[in-house]
């Protein structure tokens, strides 16, 4: 299990970053040389905060400052992503040797943001050029560090995008088994977004099937690495229960175990797919490398206050084209749910396995 440790501020790189308040003040307001589509961003920005302030209330007044607050620290750091990307890492050679030696494998644009905090595991997006999710992920010796502490090491009811404890990285590279967790939040940070691939809500087209148009949209995620790139096709979106006293609890977490061998990946894929909602025509087979992303899944009712969104995909193999058909994308109503889900007025019915088991290609029904 790699140990990352978060440096101390003064162990930090010095001179050529930013003034980290200027940075601030650039991320929120219109600033000399922005562009005409930045300009518009910020001031859209800048009016919904206004809005929220003058409206008023507690509840209000926090979801405002968390917005202001994520908004800032994510736009700081996807800045420095991007021009790390574009070759400007910001950083003295003497602190880039040292990443070197620590990290042999980190890939150059990983580095600026490693520098910062070397709990760095990689980046995760949703939406491509659209940025819907595009935040960093941290993983460090347990999973609660991250639920309420910010990339920078300050408090933050946001958090950060973490993976489990026990999912193992090996030189940078994943098992065949990860799962990533981030918030559900009223500020619609973390993961909050990934409740679309449940029903799109937000999608403003009336003809639309919102139970399916955000996945046709966005049929596939990035997940980066600090030693690699890797792009992901989901094939499955859950609801599950965390409360016995409801139903089931599916151990959908695994507890971050990779897999021991094939009929223990065919049988895990089998009951995710029995409990999916989504049915797609993304196939999968032993030896795929497995991405579980997992949120609360509130405010879908108050009688589901203790349940999770878990989105599932599987890395594009080698040679593989990253293309999805999303026209055979479907919602299923025959799905394993659990007794609560009747009083929140949601259907599930499971009568039988209806999906089709051929898409699992190294699985074989007796």
């Amino acid at each position: 299990m790699v140990n990352y440790t978060v440096r101390p501020p003064a162990a930090r790189s010095k001179g050529k970053q930013e003034n980290t308040f200027k940075r601030m003040l650039v991320s929120v307001l219109p600033w000399k040389g922005d562009d005409a589509a930045e300009m518009i961003r910020k001031t859209v920005f800048l009016g919904a905060v206004i809005t929220f302030a003058v409206t008023g209330g507690t509840l209000i007044k926090d979801v405002s400052g968390e917005m202001i607050q994520k908004y800032v620290v994510d736009t700081q750091i996807q800045d420095i992503k991007d021009q790390a990307s574009g070759g400007s890492l910001n950083l003295e050679e003497e602190i880039i040797e040292e990443i070197k030696s620590e990290k042999p494998y980190i890939r150059e644009e990983m580095m600026s943001l490693y520098d910062i905090n070397n709990d760095l595991l990689g980046w995760i997006n949703v939406g491509g050029e659209d940025k819907i999710i595009d935040l960093p992920v941290v993983q460090t010796d347990n999973n609660d560090k991250y639920l309420n502490t910010d990339f920078y090491g300050n408090s933050s009811k946001s958090g950060t995008i973490f993976a489990d404890y026990r999912c193992a990285f090996t030189r940078g590279m994943p098992s065949d088994f990860t799962i990533l967790y981030g918030h559900n939040t009223y500020a619609s940070t973390a993961f909050s977004k990934l409740g679309r691939y449940y029903y799109d809500k937000d999608n403003p087209d009336p003809n639309a099937d919102k139970s399916i148009s955000f996945y046709q949209k966005h049929p596939t995620i990035t997940f980066d690495t600090l030693a690699q790139e890797g792009t992901y096709k989901i094939f499955a979106v859950c609801l599950f229960n965390t409360d016995e006293q409801y139903g089931e609890v599916y151990n959908y977490l695994r507890y971050g175990e990779p897999f021991k061998d094939k009929d223990d990946f065919n049988n895990y894929i089998l009951d995710i797919m029995d409990r999916s909602c989504l049915l797609t025509d993304v196939d999968l087979t032993y030896g795929d490398e497995i991405l579980c992303m997992s949120t609360c899944a509130f405010p879908i009712s108050t009688d589901l206050r203790n349940s999770r969104y878990g989105i599932f995909a599987r890395k594009v193999r080698e040679g593989e084209s990253a293309e999805v058909d999303v026209s055979k994308a479907s919602r299923t109503y025959y799905w394993k749910g659990w007794e609560q889900l009747d009083n929140a007025g949601i259907s599930s019915v499971y009568a039988k396995r209806t999906w089709d088991t051929s898409k699992l290609l190294s699985y074989q029904e007796n």
